[in-house]
């Protein structure tokens, strides 16, 4: 065991010279070798070890006396010691939750704010075999990649020499060495899942191959090298999209890149962190193009074409069913996000400037120029909106007259993004729409002096034809 704790050591590079270390003591074999251990080396490495003990109140006098032991054991290692008393059985009752996931989640909680007082870190006891029984664990209840990690040797703050022992090897350096431990009575009720596997199915898998804990590991180390590499993927796209806006590699990329890159982005972007249930909608509304998810905190995800929009119903990114007729913007300069995350950049630009865009014989000729442009001269107290119940509009080179909605339908824009389309009145007329274009009465003529440029990024072509 010395050795194989050794080589974990400097393998993950758990410890430094000087290293404060909190050890989880329960009393247990594992967590007694392990702070005899730490203890042996503790010269070595010049450590300052504190163990810490949890009595979860769960099993009565067997904790106490567990408590009482991991204190003693403390004081003949002349080790300082710590112990934390919490009702868990209360607590998970008032959470709604299991008794073994809230005692952990207590139990970290405590270690870490150890840890964070002293600057030191947090050693605890896992081995070989826990990792082993923790990936047979996920396997049955249906996991990805990332459930055949396993446990891992270090995890921020978190360090775990015992993680390539195994419970055997432990055992006989506890022989070796003399040391008590206590023995938890519930590892040895079979009606607990993780104890099944421990109990029932490892020896049966170990009698088909002795060295099953061996081959899990090895699983679990590729598992981890996988998983690392779809996380530098997945980094790599959520940044592009957070940077750029660009959204093009989230609907070609393998899914589950794609899955870590929303979660990511959710983290950045929105402070949540969506279920399962939000990222497995999330990837069905880009495989469709289209579709809308609510996430935690108010969030909202849409898709329409190659475009993501997050949004904030809470603080008023996103409007209700009932506020469309109140996104009103004044100042039309610049760069202007609607309320559904869509921009539109808007300049004021020189009229030879136009004359070269329109030029198809040179090379700034842009195409878009002619639907997006407006005479700035006749534009007056002006606001980009939605539509309202009434609005008319007079496309520029039509010579007519129509209400946006036989409009929309004449240019055959989906009805779920009619509503969102912003648009530029002008002295209570409607002068530009999103997707349309310039009106009539405000397009570019030869008397022209100075040109409004709109930028339109608010939605694609496409849409026309879908």
């Amino acid at each position: 065991m010395e050795n194989k704790c050794r080589q974990a050591i400097e393998l993950y590079n758990m410890l430094s010279h000087g290293d404060r270390v909190i050890v989880g003591l329960s009393g247990g074999a594992d967590s007694c070798a392990l702070l005899h251990f730490l203890c042996s080396i503790r010269e070595e490495y010049a450590l300052s070890i504190t163990a810490v003990h949890v009595n979860h109140r769960i099993r009565g006098e067997e904790a106490e006396r567990d408590a009482t032991f991991a204190e003693e054991f403390s004081k003949h290692l002349c080790v300082a010691f710590r112990l934390y008393t919490k009702n868990i059985p209360e607590i998970a009752a008032e959470q709604g939750r299991g008794l073994e996931e809230c005692g952990r989640e207590v139990r970290y909680r405590l270690f870490q704010e150890d840890a964070e007082k002293q600057g030191g870190k947090i050693a605890t006891a896992h081995t070989l075999s826990d990792s082993v029984e923790t990936v047979l664990f996920h396997i049955i209840r249906g996991c990805a990649v990332n459930g055949l990690k396993g446990i891992p040797p270090v995890r921020g703050n978190i360090i775990r020499p015992l993680i390539l022992c195994e419970r055997h090897e432990i055992e006989a350096y506890c022989r070796k060495h003399s040391i008590p431990y206590m023995t938890d009575s519930t590892n040895l009720n079979a009606d607990y899942a993780r104890n099944k596997i421990r109990l029932q199915i490892l020896p049966l898998m170990r009698a088909i191959n002795p060295s099953v804990d061996e081959s899990i590991s090895r699983l679990s180390a590729s598992a981890r090298e996988d998983d690392a590499f779809l996380d530098r993927l997945a980094a790599e796209i959520s940044e592009e999209y957070l940077l750029t806006g660009s959204a093009d590699r989230l609907f070609t990329e393998a899914p589950a890149v794609v899955s870590r890159a929303l979660m990511h982005i959710c983290r950045e972007k929105c402070r949540i962190t969506p279920e399962q249930k939000h990222i497995s909608t999330m990837m069905d509304s880009l495989s469709r193009g289209a579709g809308s998810v609510n996430l935690p905190g108010n969030h909202f995800f849409r898709v329409r074409g190659k475009q993501l929009i997050f949004s904030n119903i809470s603080k008023n990114c996103f409007p209700t069913s009932n506020s469309y007729e109140k996104w009103v913007i004044k100042n039309i300069l610049g760069e202007i996000i609607t309320p559904f995350g869509q921009k539109i950049k808007t300049t004021i630009i020189d009229k030879t400037i136009y004359n070269e865009l329109i030029d198809k014989n040179n090379v700034n000729y842009d195409e878009k120029v002619f639907k997006n442009c407006l005479d700035y001269d006749k534009i007056s107290h002006a606001v980009f909106r939605f539509r309202r119940e009434g609005d008319c509009f007079s496309p520029a080179g039509r010579h007519c007259t129509k209400s946006l909605k036989k409009l929309f339908n004449e240019e055959k824009i989906p009805p779920g993004i009619r509503g969102e389309l912003p648009l530029l009145e002008s002295g209570g007329k409607i002068a530009w729409i999103s997707l349309i274009g310039v009106s009539e009465l405000f397009k570019v003529t030869e008397t022209t002096a100075h040109v409004l440029y709109i930028e339109d990024f608010s939605f694609k072509e496409e849409f026309r034809n879908d």
